[in-house]
């Protein structure tokens, strides 16, 4: 979808507890999209989670979501104290693929943070990692494992 080339050399550590997480929100949360956190540090080739911060979608809609304020800042807080980068955003697609939409990329949440995105739309919940440009976006290297250590 873009030209950029930066994604192919980048990977997006998860830990299998955050994974079980924020599946368990999409479903929990679906048929709204749910959203949230990830914290953890960047590394050379791309970034570790270390934990998830699920917050409210305030919107309660199936195609957005935006963090009710509250519950941002809670996580933003404790992400500082625990001396940890927010290394990604994650949301739902409830009823779409896993794929970015131009809304996903009209409100990324910034240069260097991953997205996640979490789909229902098939019977076994698929996440995939991007990273998200202006106006396009290139998939990440998603690896799940407990530390970063074990990526080879």
């Amino acid at each position: 979808m873009t030209g950029r080339g930066l994604a192919k050399a980048l990977t997006f550590v998860l830990p299998p507890r955050l994974l079980q997480t924020m599946v368990r929100q999409a479903l929990e949360e679906c048929p709204s999209e749910c959203c949230g956190l990830l914290a953890g540090r960047r590394q050379p080739w791309g970034w570790a989670a270390e934990d998830v911060f699920p917050l409210v979608n305030e919107l309660k809609s199936a195609t957005r979501f935006r963090s009710e304020p509250r519950s941002l800042l809670s996580a933003l807080r404790l992400i500082e104290h625990r001396g940890l980068d927010v290394v990604g955003i994650y949301h739902s697609h409830p009823m779409t693929e896993a794929i970015p939409s131009m809304t996903d990329l009209a409100w990324r949440w910034a240069d260097g943070v991953a997205d996640l995105i979490i789909s229902l739309a098939e019977e076994a919940p698929v996440v995939r990692a991007w990273s998200l440009g202006e106006r396009d976006f290139e998939e990440l290297q998603l690896t799940i494992a407990q530390t970063a250590d074990e990526v080879g």
